[in-house]
């Protein structure tokens, strides 16, 4: 009987804890289309953030481990529309945006304009800081 209620206690701490959000990571919704971000900020009203990026880029995997995986920044970006260029695959999007080195961030109003380049030093407080100005701004 003793073994029954242990494990019945067992699995009910179990349960609750494989159920906790918090144990979930924050993630950053990515669109990896720049054509499909454009729709979708046109459609939404909310500006966009292109993220210029490669596997390779040390301060990119940086930049997505340590800044936008903080749940103040994946918070900001529900704002946004959050745009991957993968700078390997998509040369044509670099050459448009005059991309001289990555990582690098621009900010678009709705209408696919260039607003702003992020300028900021790479913490998480900089980036909370210039997302809510932009989506402020410029949501539609």
């Amino acid at each position: 009987m003793r073994a029954v209620a242990l494990l019945m206690v067992l699995l009910a701490v179990t349960g609750c804890l494989a159920g906790s959000e918090d144990a979930a990571p924050a993630r950053i919704e990515w669109v990896q289309n720049l054509s499909e971000g454009m729709r979708l900020a046109n459609e939404s009203g909310k500006p966009v953030m292109l993220f210029f990026t490669a596997d390779w880029c040390g301060p990119c995997v940086e930049l997505k481990k340590y800044v936008f995986s903080d749940r103040r920044v994946v918070a900001a970006s529900k704002r946004l529309i959050n745009v991957y260029i993968d700078a390997d695959s998509n040369t044509d999007a670099l050459a448009v945006y005059k991309v001289r080195g990555i990582p690098a961030i621009f900010f678009l109003n709705p209408l696919g304009e260039t607003i702003a380049k992020y300028t900021g030093d790479r913490s998480v407080g900089s980036f909370v800081k210039q997302m809510s100005a932009v989506a402020d701004k410029h949501t539609r």
